[in-house]
């Protein structure tokens, strides 16, 4: 590990921080607005939007201007706006169907409190569980002073207090829901037919290309968890390593080769899967099994507004030939 050093760069306005940009090489028609602009967004968050245009010298490519690096940030930014809205349904469907199917299952309202139902080790149930009373009790929601001031459980002493699962559900973050799926028992996943479940929230066949179950639906969610995470933090998306969607090939038409990327080995190429494009296929399968319109046309429309993104397309998982994919279309 090489030497640390003390911090020591002087603070630079946004007119002095397009004088850099120019002397490395940035074509700037109108330094005043790029100032501005530069002075809206942050000079470090956008500065992720200008390493695409940089070469090995980190001098700007030859072309390299700040309307396209300003193009690329918008599309990010308005693709980030579109996909939360994507998942925010995914979200509630998964918590209204996982809630349905719990409660029928076990004929328990209470289910979430039943520890026997959860894996215990990693103390992930007890989290979400002290996490769901902790913003219950604070909840000025109608709903839950109606609760707090009439009833109480009697399945779990310990969280009287707490309401029934499709309450309490509803008031989990993502990752309060994730954390919950995860802990669920190999046991709980056969004898309440999750994986059925699964199938159901994954659009899977069980006679087709995709089965899919409880493990993939597990891989899927943590992916689009940190999406929704970049979505929501307002952090950089479009060119970003994602983790791989489990089987999703199986998803995507046969007839479309996906990005080539060298392998692990550098000896041989292999398919991107770690990508945006292949995020946004899970995305897609299990928002036609909710019964959503598909994601394509609004996809293209923000390519057709910002024209330089194609460029990028290959950093992002998408084929040249991605338009001729079904899943989206």
């Amino acid at each position: 590990m090489s030497e640390l050093v003390k911090y020591d760069k002087p603070y630079k306005n946004s007119v002095e921080l397009c004088g850099k940009l120019i002397n490395q090489g940035l074509t700037i028609q109108d330094p005043d607005k790029a100032a501005n602009l530069i002075e809206r967004a942050s000079y470090y968050r956008f500065k992720a939007y200008l390493f695409p245009f940089l070469n090995a010298s980190k001098q700007f490519n030859d072309q390299a201007n700040f309307d396209d690096a300003y193009s690329l940030y918008a599309f990010d930014e308005e693709l980030r706006l579109m996909l939360f809205r994507h998942i925010q349904r995914i979200e509630i469907g998964v918590r209204s169907l996982f809630d349905q199917t719990m409660t029928a299952s076990t004929e328990n309202p209470f289910w979430y409190l039943d520890a026997s139902l959860f894996d215990l080790k990693d103390g992930n149930h007890a989290t979400t569980v002290n996490a769901i009373r902790d913003m219950f009790r604070k909840s000025k929601e109608p709903f839950a002073e109606h609760y707090r001031q009439k009833y109480y459980n009697a399945f779990c002493p310990f969280y009287r207090d707490l309401p029934p699962g499709w309450v309490a559900i509803e008031l989990m973050t993502f990752g309060d829901l994730y954390s919950l799926l995860k802990s669920v028992t190999e046991q709980t996943k056969h004898q309440h037919k999750l994986h059925a479940f699964s199938q159901k929230i994954l659009n899977a066949q069980r006679d087709g290309r995709f089965r899919g179950n409880y493990q993939t639906f597990l891989n899927w969610m943590k992916i689009i968890r940190d999406v929704r995470n970049c979505c929501c933090h307002h952090t950089r998306l479009f060119n970003r390593n994602l983790g791989s969607p489990s089987a999703i090939k199986k998803v995507l038409s046969q007839d479309i080769s996906l990005v080539q990327t060298s392998g692990s080995s550098g000896r041989r190429q292999e398919d991107q899967v770690n990508r945006l494009y292949t995020a946004l296929a899970a995305m897609q399968q299990i928002l036609t099994g909710l019964g959503y319109d598909k994601i394509g046309l609004k996809l293209d429309d923000l390519f057709t507004q910002h024209p330089i993104v194609v460029r990028f397309h290959p950093s992002m998982g998408f084929p040249a030939q991605w338009k001729d994919e079904p899943l989206f279309f």
